[in-house]
């Protein structure tokens, strides 16, 4: 079965057509992805930007292009966090159905799933207490997983676009800059971690923090997704990663080997609730996942 799955997110829209076979993702035939902020004056004006909107739609073009060349035999476009939360989101998800495209809104819970689903068929967590987390533009999901006990899910509304629309990561950062953001985040993720009372053996991090962290670690000039999946990375070395890059305008940031363009000013917001929660929980290690909601999304196409 050949399925495409569409993402589209607070920060970025996805496509990627895969080849399933027996519940698993064969070979990725295609994958596209762009930046195009659907969040980003979502925290103050509560709606989506006629900017950002045009930019989906563009990306929407291709990937329909892209399924038509590539043969996909289903696809399934779901959209989350901004999508759920603004007030004209109509607009969007009429213009996407008259060009053929039905866009499935999903609860946060829904999204939460999809992303274990995905992130487990790349890293084997048989046996092992796991917490996976997955930090967007608009909301970050977590899911924990402790043999024969039932799964733990939450979402909440904390993203890297929200973050950057209330505080200014465009030029040089310092540690009390920081220290006025950390406050907020520790008041949330406090709350899920009373809530998922977990103690893993693993953390996973999925969606393009922890991606990038990997390839600015690896100093990628070119992306690798086999490299990425499954990379570690240390507490010290993010610690290192940020200290770096709130030494430099977000300019100057783009020319770090590994920096995704788009992603200069919303990684910073992301290291700061990563490193947060890996403090919180005593974890040391971070393991990345290249793989998320997009596959997970495309096992489900196949199934249905």
């Amino acid at each position: 079965m050949r399925a495409a799955a569409i993402d589209i997110g607070s920060n970025a829209v996805r496509l990627m057509i895969a080849d399933i076979e027996d519940g698993r993702i064969k070979n990725i035939v295609h994958k596209d992805r762009h930046v195009t902020k659907l969040a980003e004056v979502l925290s103050t004006k509560g709606i989506l930007s006629d900017l950002s909107i045009e930019k989906t739609m563009n990306a929407l073009r291709m990937f329909a292009e892209a399924m038509t060349l590539y043969k996909a035999e289903k696809f399934h476009a779901v959209a989350t966090s901004a999508v759920r939360e603004a007030k004209n989101s109509q607009v969007l998800l009429d213009a996407a159905a008259r060009m053929g495209i039905k866009i499935q809104v999903i609860p946060g819970e829904t999204e939460a799933a999809l992303i274990f689903n995905g992130v487990c068929s790349a890293i084997d967590t048989t046996g092992k207490k796991v917490l996976v987390f997955d930090i967007g533009g608009g909301s970050t999901e977590f899911i924990y997983a402790e043999p024969g006990k039932p799964q733990k899910k939450i979402s909440v509304p904390m993203g890297v676009v929200k973050m950057a629309e209330r505080y200014d990561f465009s030029g040089i950062l310092d540690m009390e800059q920081m220290d006025r953001m950390r406050a907020p985040i520790f008041s949330v993720l406090n709350e899920v971690v009373k809530f998922l009372d977990c103690r893993p053996d693993l953390i996973i991090g999925s969606a393009g923090t922890p991606t990038t962290l990997a390839a600015i670690e690896m100093h990628m000039e070119n992306y690798d997704q086999i490299k990425v999946n499954g990379f570690e990375i240390n507490k010290q070395q993010i610690e290192a990663i940020l200290e770096k890059l709130c030494s430099m305008t977000a300019e100057d940031r783009l020319l770090v080997a590994g920096m995704e363009p788009g992603r200069q000013e919303v990684l910073i917001p992301g290291i700061l609730i990563t490193l947060e929660l890996m403090c919180m929980l005593g974890m040391d290690i971070l393991t990345v996942s290249d793989f998320g909601l997009r596959e997970g999304l495309a096992l489900a196409v196949a199934k249905s």
